[in-house]
C-alpha cells in the first residue's frame, strides 16, 4: 500500500523496512534509538489516553504528546486498535516489573507501589483500566488482561495471602486501586498501608 507524504517512512530519523533487523512497525529487533522512539511513543499513547480516553488515541495526537514525527507514529504502529494494544502490553509490563522488583515484599512495600501507580504516576494505571475494558470486547487483549491479575496475585502471595485468600483479597485490592484513581484516596502509603492490612486481615 502506498504510503502519503507524512507517513512516508525512511527519513533521516526513521528507519526504513528494509534495514536491517528491523520488520514491520519495529516489531523485531530494533536499533537503540529506534527502541527509544517506540517507547517514547508508547509513553505518548498513555498521555493521551489518561487525557481523552481510546478515542483520543490518534497517530497524531500520540507524535505530538511524544514530541516526534508523525512519519514515526505511522511506521511503528499501523492503527489505533495497535498502539492501544501495545499500550496495554507496555502498562501491563511496566506494572509487572514494579511488583517483580520488590524482594520480600511487606504490605509497606507494596502500599508504596500502588501509590507510585495509582496517584503520582497514574497515566500508566488509568491506560491499563482503558485497556481492560478493551479486553473485554477484544479477545487478542485476553492474555495479557490476565497478566496483570496474576502479577497482582503473585505479590499478595509473596506479601503472605493464603492461597484460598489470593482470589478475594486481589478482588479488594483491585478495588482499592480502581477508588485511588477515581477519588485520589488514599493518596499516602500510611493510609493504603492501612487499608491493606484490613483487606488482608
Amino acid at each position: 500500500m502506498t504510503r502519503t507524504g507524512e507517513q512516508r517512512a525512511g527519513t533521516a530519523d526513521e528507519p526504513t523496512r528494509d534495514s536491517p533487523g528491523l520488520g514491520p512497525r519495529g516489531d523485531a529487533s530494533l536499533t537503540p534509538k529506534g527502541e527509544a522512539r517506540r517507547r517514547a511513543l508508547l509513553a505518548g499513547v498513555l498521555t493521551v489516553l489518561e487525557a481523552g480516553g481510546p478515542s483520543a488515541v490518534t497517530h497524531r495526537a500520540v507524535a505530538t504528546a511524544a514530541g516526534v514525527p508523525l512519519a514515526a507514529a505511522t511506521y511503528y504502529f499501523s492503527s489505533r486498535d495497535d498502539m492501544l494494544r501495545s499500550a496495554l502490553r507496555h502498562a501491563t509490563a511496566t506494572w509487572t516489573r514494579s511488583l517483580d522488583e520488590l524482594e520480600q515484599p511487606t504490605l509497606g512495600d507494596l502500599a508504596e507501589t500502588l501509590v507510585r501507580y495509582a496517584v503520582v504516576e497514574r497515566a500508566a494505571a488509568v491506560a491499563q483500566y482503558e485497556m481492560l475494558l478493551q479486553a473485554v470486547r477484544d479477545p487478542g487483549l485476553h492474555d495479557d488482561a490476565e497478566a496483570w491479575y496474576s502479577s497482582l496475585e503473585h505479590v499478595l502471595a509473596r506479601v503472605g495471602v493464603p492461597a484460598e485468600r489470593l482470589a478475594v483479597v486481589s478482588l479488594a485490592v483491585d478495588g482499592l486501586i480502581v477508588r485511588m484513581l477515581w477519588r485520589g484516596e488514599p493518596g499516602d502509603v500510611a493510609a493504603t498501608a492501612e487499608v491493606l492490612r484490613r483487606v488482608v486481615a
